[in-house]
């Protein structure tokens, strides 16, 4: 069916629109849509510049003063110690003197160059003085002028009375409450001395068990994994010191009935309360 319609059907195909070139772009392209342009032409953007530039390095710091001196010249740019002689006949003459040229013209840029940077501190930290001493004396100058006459002149009334009035209110219990505070945090910091030397003195007391050497690795891991048929494993009344021998975990009822109703458990228990009368006594962990 033709684009064109009629009283009668065409026989080819017929466009009767037209696109121009610029427009016959993809979706994917920014001039898909025609955005109208204003008539005065816009600035041009500033381009972003990525990335951060290093911080300059210090060429003369406070540590070495003896950058500009002619003995750190003369020591940074030495001469050569054998001066190599051309011969005409050489085929690598040119290239030996134009190394030659080219190691002289170091030296002498790199004398130059150190005695151009130092001038040109010198000359920096000069106008930066003087700019900041003009500053100085020109804010110093602003602070002790007197006051002008149309402030003086324009400035509101105050009663006498109101001048006298102190600007902060009465605070009469002050001291009182500074010497409270002064109390509480004395307390605090004679509280947290006293815990950190008990959890010193607790620290060295267990120190004593401490594996701390190789030799004490191995003989614990022998002693607590051992596989000889030792008594442990002959019968279960008591379990001994192979891990493998402990048995089943003990549970809250037994631990209850252990305490309670045999004889070494009460002993435990007043046992371990004696301990504790006694490091309360002493004022250290046993």
């Amino acid at each position: 069916m033709s684009l064109a319609r009629s009283y009668r059907t065409a026989t080819r195909q017929v466009r009767c629109f037209s696109v121009s070139t610029k427009l016959r772009v993809g979706p994917e392209s920014p001039n898909y849509i025609e955005v109208p342009q204003t008539l005065q032409p816009d600035l041009p953007a500033k381009p972003r510049v990525k990335g951060t530039l290093p911080v300059p390095r210090e060429i003369f710091p406070a540590r070495r003063p003896d950058k500009p001196t002619p003995a750190y010249i003369s020591a940074v740019t030495p001469e050569p110690s054998k001066v190599k002689t051309i011969k005409k006949n050489d085929p690598n003459a040119e290239t030996i003197a134009w190394k030659q040229r080219m190691a002289e013209n170091r030296r002498q840029n790199l004398r130059e160059g150190l005695l151009e940077l130092y001038e040109r501190k010198q000359t920096t930290v000069a106008s930066m003085t003087r700019r900041s001493a003009a500053k100085q004396a020109r804010r110093e100058r602003v602070l002790r002028q007197p006051e002008r006459d149309d402030e003086r002149l324009t400035r509101q009334s105050v009663v006498q009375g109101l001048m006298e009035q102190p600007s902060i209110l009465p605070d009469p219990d002050r001291e009182i409450r500074i010497a409270q505070s002064r109390e509480r945090v004395l307390e605090k910091q004679l509280q947290k001395a006293a815990e950190r030397n008990n959890n010193l003195h607790t620290l060295y007391m267990n120190a004593r068990d401490f594996i701390v050497t190789e030799e004490q690795l191995m003989k614990e891991i022998e002693d607590k994994f051992r596989e000889s048929g030792v008594e442990e494993w002959r019968s279960d009344t008591g379990t001994g010191t192979n891990v493998w021998n402990k048995g089943a975990p003990p549970t809250i009822q037994s631990i209850v009935n252990t305490q309670t109703k045999d004889d070494n458990g009460r002993w435990r228990i007043e046992q371990e309360r004696m301990k504790q009368v006694v490091e309360e006594m002493t004022g250290g962990k046993m």
